[in-house]
């Protein structure tokens, strides 16, 4: 069983989200429709929360650089930690820009669900087309746009790092989604989330991109060391920036593209992305939660429209104590 669950743990018994959609579907309505939920769009929280994430960007001789780790970690309802995917989108080109976020990887809404989605639809709105101070105004009143209330709520959760140059300047901006909401900007320096001080980059200003990404693989490798298991891990991901483009240092790992919970249900099933079980969690956890993340998405979607006043599936980042 352990060697089992070194890979994908939906081998030997996949979750039935598709057969059984209609049967939790209608014990759904029957325990909360006879609330009064189903005509006043109130629902159920749904039970997927993840954590987990470093994400540093910082201003150095060669321009501006930006890396994450790849880890995302489900809990329940509870906060209880269930397993981690090491596949999870932090960094989010924008143009020739950056931005990149710790916290809520995933938002209230049953139609977009999850920030990556998000941040390519932005990326694809003529909102997006701004300096990067005032990137975050406008990510914002996108978000309030395309999604309901509760979704524009949950999208304003995240701390986001936007990353750019503006006027011919490299420009670092930092959102404290999760901490106060403040913003502020830098024009040297480095940025990290969760803060931490970095002494490899005490002068990065002076270090080329090949050097600043030495110093930030490490930090984040040492970080991770320290809290596992599961809250932070998998690929270092780092994007470059100069005045003329924006590159991937390496070659990224090959992200889901997860529209909603049911997208992330269908992967699992069909062994499209490796979940590792925390220990002491049974593989039929992840599976119920899994396929309950899914039932939410789908019976939210059947009650249109979907103006949720409760917690949807959240998928995160930040460090284990989150």
């Amino acid at each position: 069983m352990a060697a089992h669950n070194q890979g994908l743990t939906s081998r030997k018994q996949p979750p039935k989200v598709l057969r059984r959609s209609l049967e939790i579907v209608i014990c759904f309505l029957l325990t909360a429709g006879l609330r009064g939920t189903a005509f006043t769009g109130r629902f159920e929280s749904a039970p997927i929360r993840v954590k987990g994430s470093f994400v540093i960007a910082a201003i150095c001789r060669d321009g501006i650089i930006v890396a994450s780790d790849s880890r995302g970690t489900l809990k329940d309802r509870d906060g209880r930690r269930i397993a981690y995917y090491d596949v999870n989108q932090k960094i989010f080109p924008i143009g020739n820009n950056v931005v990149a976020d710790t916290g809520y990887a995933s938002l209230n809404d049953p139609k977009v669900s999850f920030l990556a989605a998000l941040m390519s639809h932005f990326a694809s709105s003529s909102l997006s087309h701004v300096q990067i101070d005032q990137m975050p105004e406008s990510y914002f009143k996108y978000a309030s746009l395309i999604l309901p209330a509760a979704g524009a709520d949950s999208a304003k959760l995240q701390t986001l790092i936007f990353a750019g140059y503006e006027n011919g300047r490299p420009l670092l901006c930092i959102y404290l989604g999760e901490a106060g909401r403040a913003r502020s900007c830098t024009s040297t320096g480095y940025l990290s989330s969760p803060r931490q001080e970095i002494l490899g980059l005490a002068k990065v200003s002076g270090l080329s991109f090949a050097a600043a990404a030495r110093v930030m693989q490490d930090a984040i490798d040492e970080y991770a060391a320290a809290v596992q298991p599961g809250s932070v891990g998998g690929p270092v991901v780092i994007r470059t920036i100069t005045l003329v483009k924006s590159d991937w240092f390496k070659t990224p790992p090959n992200w889901p593209h997860w529209e909603t919970f049911t997208d992330l249900a269908i992967d699992y099933e069909n062994e499209r992305v490796h979940f590792q079980l925390l220990p002491g969690i049974p593989k039929d956890q992840l599976d119920a939660l899994v396929n309950a993340g899914a039932e939410w998405a789908r019976a939210a979607g059947m009650r249109e429209p979907v103006k949720s006043t409760e917690d949807a599936p959240v998928i995160g980042s930040y460090p284990a104590d989150h």
